[in-house]
């Protein structure tokens, strides 16, 4: 079944970021051969995409970027190798401050591009410039977490704090308070010796209340989203248990982070 005019025509978004498959892009070629509107849109577009990056100022990733990226890679199935498909040339954008980059700029507000959208949501999950992401055992309890992470860093009440730790470390508590809910981040935790785990635990008026155990990797970094849920004001502490944690702290904690 061939595509309708107006479905191939919605692909000038994604065409522009080099985000179609082989046969995605034959289509959308042999269209935009026959479409000097198109065509135009799509020089639009790349401009637009290229004024977008411009808008910002460049951040040095943090070293735990490739953790964070090769931990992802490591725990997502793979799909099997294809064959490359030709190289497309690149359409050569007008300059940035012609009449084409100032058509693009309003044409991308008042036109919604699902395409950039859908590629937008794909990109992997950054907190402070570093990507939050760990290799976990269980890939149901892996996906779990990670909506957990993604809805706290989506939330319209986001909040975080950050804090060093006397290992030369440092730990990061991100929560949301309308979703009762709260994530630790840890970069240069010490290793622990054999038996032994980190528990995190809430801490309010009440006393300490458990709220998961999570180990460390070879550079003693982890993240994990806490069981259970976040009060008002409660501090959130971890300490060093016995492997499979304990009922209430039976150290010291070694981290101490105040939510709001």
């Amino acid at each position: 079944m061939t595509p309708r005019k107006h479905e191939v025509e919605s692909l000038s978004g994604a065409y522009a970021l080099h985000a179609l498959d082989n046969d995605e892009t034959r289509l959308f070629e042999a269209h935009l051969a026959e479409s000097e509107e198109t065509r135009n849109e799509v020089t639009e577009l790349t401009d637009t995409a290229v004024l977008l990056g411009m808008a910002i100022d460049p951040v040095a990733p943090p070293a735990s970027l490739k953790l964070g990226i090769m931990a992802q890679l490591a725990s997502t199935p793979q799909l099997p190798r294809e064959e490359a498909g030709r190289v497309q040339d690149p359409i050569h954008p007008s300059s940035f401050n012609g009449k084409a980059a100032a058509k693009a700029q309003a044409r991308w507000f008042s036109k919604p591009l699902t395409a950039l959208a859908s590629i937008a949501a794909a990109v992997i999950l950054v907190v402070g410039g570093g990507v939050i992401v760990n290799s976990v055992n269980d890939n149901s309890f892996q996906q779990a977490q990670a909506n957990q992470l993604a809805a706290i860093g989506s939330a319209n009440d986001t909040q975080r704090v950050d804090t060093a730790i006397g290992s030369g470390g440092s730990a990061t508590l991100m929560w949301s308070q309308e979703l009762g809910t709260s994530a630790f981040i840890a970069e240069g935790l010490q290793e622990l010796a054999s038996g032994k785990t980190y528990e995190l635990w809430y801490i309010g008026s009440d006393g300490p209340r458990a709220a998961g155990t999570f180990n460390i990797d070879k550079n003693g970094n982890a993240w994990r989203v806490l069981d259970g849920e976040l009060q008002s004001g409660d501090v959130i502490g971890v300490t060093i248990e016995p492997s499979g944690g304990s009922e209430s702290p039976t150290t010291a904690p070694v981290v101490s982070i105040q939510s709001a």
